[in-house]
């Protein structure tokens, strides 16, 4: 309350000394005047730089698109190549392998048990040294140009994963039967 009543005594003594005179008529005009000009010279000025900054940044741009473009294709993106990449008939052979192993594997953890559980495990590190071995042939593949004895290694390869899956399903058969009849002989 108090600075509000300050603030009106301050008011009414600066009453008379206060500027209270109307600007001459053509004073906004020259004010408009001298606002545009000032603004013509920034916006004069500023553009050159922002163009030239403009245009080095896009002609950076197409020099690196093009760059790259012209790079891509010389890059040897696949260092590694499979059995698909060599013909149709060699993809139709992956394919019938990759789905075997598969269906090998889904069968072994199926009919795994704790009796088997160290053969599983001695197979599956024979399984990644034989995967090892083919990561091998697949950037020998692509060396060689599609070398037929590349090509035939890789054939072996899948088929020693897949008869090797055979015969552990085999003794993981076995194993379980005969603990079946064990089962059945105490049951006796």
């Amino acid at each position: 309350m108090k600075k509000e009543d300050e603030i009106e005594q301050l008011f009414k003594r600066m009453e008379n000394q206060l500027d209270i005179s109307e600007p001459s008529d053509n004073h906004q005009v020259r004010f408009f005047e001298k606002l545009q000009e000032h603004n013509k010279l920034i916006t004069l000025q500023q553009p050159k730089k922002q163009n030239w900054t403009k245009i080095i940044a896009i002609a950076a741009s197409i020099t690196i698109l093009f760059g790259i473009t012209l790079i891509t294709p010389l890059i040897n993106t696949n260092e590694t190549a499979d059995l698909s990449s060599v013909s149709p008939q060699m993809e139709d052979a992956q394919n019938f392998f990759t789905v075997a192993i598969q269906a090998q594997l889904e069968e072994i953890n199926k009919n795994s048990s704790t009796e088997t559980d160290e053969l599983v495990r001695d197979v599956m590190k024979q399984l990644e040294k034989l995967e090892s071995n083919y990561e091998t042939l697949k950037k020998d593949l692509v060396q060689s140009g599609n070398d037929k004895r590349v090509i035939s290694a890789m054939i072996t390869n899948f088929q020693k994963r897949a008869s090797l899956l055979e015969e552990v399903l085999e003794k993981i058969n076995d194993v379980n039967a005969l603990k079946l009849l064990k089962n059945e002989n105490n049951i006796l």
